[in-house]
């Protein structure tokens, strides 16, 4: 019987491949562990290492076969050296000053009326509205300023008296605007103008003179509504206002 061939590892045709000597890593060398989007060349740029230097110490076939969590060993340092090594200081942004602020007023109480009670809300007195604007009705708020973009719509029993917000002279009265159904203008002194739709009925006519609490007209569903209330607009020239934080009793 004929002997029988010793087993060959890596046998590639007729050529014989030698087992690759095991790589001796030091218990101190340092390891870097593989992170997402880094690459040999940079990594041996961290430690300035060659990156072919690294594929040799880690006995890679390829400096592409990289995978992120793969542990390398940095060839030439250790983790006693990595700690010795100079680090550059990072320069912190000269800190700008600014003058103090000065401290915020209290913020004014204001009552906003409801059907049912009346809940104060803190806010702000706006600059130029000195107190002087009044609630053009008592009921619930349907709409507010932040949805409708324009102003504000209060529900309220048809026929209900309407009043005036400020003293003023009426700049129109009629329903002629689309939408909005019966409608009064109001001119202030301070730059405001005060709008009133969805009237039931108009009792000024254009060119009265009004008094802040006199009644322009009753609550009515008018224009485009369909239960009775007010749409009550604030306007600052020709820019509506949130008019709720310029509302006093």
């Amino acid at each position: 019987m004929s002997a029988q061939p010793s087993s060959v590892p890596f046998a590639i045709g007729s050529s014989q491949t030698a087992v690759p000597k095991p790589i001796v890593v030091a218990d101190n060398a340092l390891r870097h562990e593989v992170k997402s989007g880094e690459s040999l060349y940079s990594i041996g740029k961290l430690y300035g290492v060659a990156s072919d230097a690294i594929v040799s110490a880690n006995g890679m076939s390829s400096a592409d076969k990289l995978y992120v969590g793969q542990m390398l060993v940095i060839p030439g340092r250790t983790v006693a050296r990595v700690a010795q090594l100079p680090v550059k200081p990072v320069a912190k942004p000269t800190p700008v000053l600014s003058a103090p602020k000065p401290a915020a007023p209290a913020p004014a109480q204001i009552k906003v009326a409801s059907a049912d009670t009346q809940v104060s809300l803190p806010v702000s007195k706006p600059a130029g509205a000195d107190g002087k604007f009044r609630w053009p009705l008592s009921g619930t708020l349907l709409v507010n300023f932040a949805t409708s973009r324009s102003g504000i719509n209060i529900a309220g029993h048809e026929g209900a008296a309407v009043r005036s917000v400020a003293d003023g002279t009426v700049i129109y009265a009629g329903n002629a605007v689309q939408g909005y159904g019966n409608l009064v203008l109001i001119k202030h002194a301070n730059g405001y103008v005060s709008a009133y739709a969805h009237l039931k009925n108009i009792t000024v006519a254009k060119g009265d003179i009004v008094s802040r609490g006199e009644a322009i007209g009753g609550v009515g569903m008018t224009g485009s509504v369909s239960q009775p209330q007010l749409h009550f607009e604030l306007r600052e020239g020709a820019t509506p206002v949130d008019p709720v934080p310029m509302l006093a009793g």
